[in-house]
């Protein structure tokens, strides 16, 4: 009974994997043993610093160490618990002096992910990104949200402004729907039913499309398209 302390690191370790902005999105991404591993090497950590918060402690009271494996009837056990507070005690500071969206774009591009790291910076932004897929068509307008701090198989929401399609010999922009107006007469419409709404929740008019459908993003410079288009 008293060796399940052992685990109690561990799984401390493997908490602060799931809720550090720092690991999270590595984590997420990782499967099998490099869970166990990434777990592993965080609880030795804590171990480590609550052995040396339990040191300091005893010299200002000599029988604590003493009297808690007494308590938990096992000696490994204050350090299990110390450590697992600390990592409760830690998360919610440690993720002030750490951006979410740098922790995303970062884990994104480190492991190959170059269209989520486009989207999440996208998404921060709030600018017009042009979405091709391979079936030729193509979405430009707002990213609301992207599946990619929840693993490496996710879609996104986008709420198109236009969309079109690319020729598939010259490759060349064609945009054939308007949507600006249409999402204008919406809110329009909502305003009169509702005069508590001042803005239409632009997810509600998005589309999910999955990742894997997506053969590139980029921003959409209206002026560029105009230019490319009149030669």
């Amino acid at each position: 009974m008293g060796l399940g302390w052992l685990l109690v690191p561990a799984v401390a370790g493997y908490f602060l994997q799931r809720v550090l902005y720092l690991f999270r999105f590595h984590a997420l991404r990782e499967t099998g043993q490099h869970v166990v591993y990434r777990s592993t090497l965080t609880g030795i950590v804590l171990v480590f610093l609550a052995q040396l918060i339990l040191h300091f402690a005893s010299r200002c009271v000599p029988r604590l160490e003493t009297y808690l494996r007494e308590l938990f009837g096992f000696e490994f056990a204050p350090v299990a618990i110390l450590s697992f507070i600390l990592a409760l005690a830690a998360w919610p500071i440690l993720n002030l002096f750490t951006d979410l969206n740098s922790a995303i774009i970062r884990a994104a591009e480190q492991n190959g992910d170059l269209k989520g790291a486009f989207l999440t910076k996208a998404i921060a932004t709030f600018k017009t990104v042009e979405v091709s897929l391979n079936t030729g068509k193509v979405y430009i307008g707002k990213v609301m949200r992207s599946g990619i701090g929840i693993g490496s198989h996710y879609d996104l929401l986008i709420t198109p402004l236009f969309s079109g399609y690319r020729n598939r010999e010259t490759n060349e922009l064609k945009i054939t729907h308007f949507y600006y107006s249409d999402i204008n007469n919406t809110i329009i419409e909502t305003k009169k039913k509702d005069d508590k709404v001042k803005k239409k929740d632009w997810h509600e008019l998005g589309i999910g499309i999955s990742l894997s459908d997506v053969i590139s993003v980029r921003f959409f410079d209206p002026t560029l398209y105009r230019e490319s288009s009149s030669d």
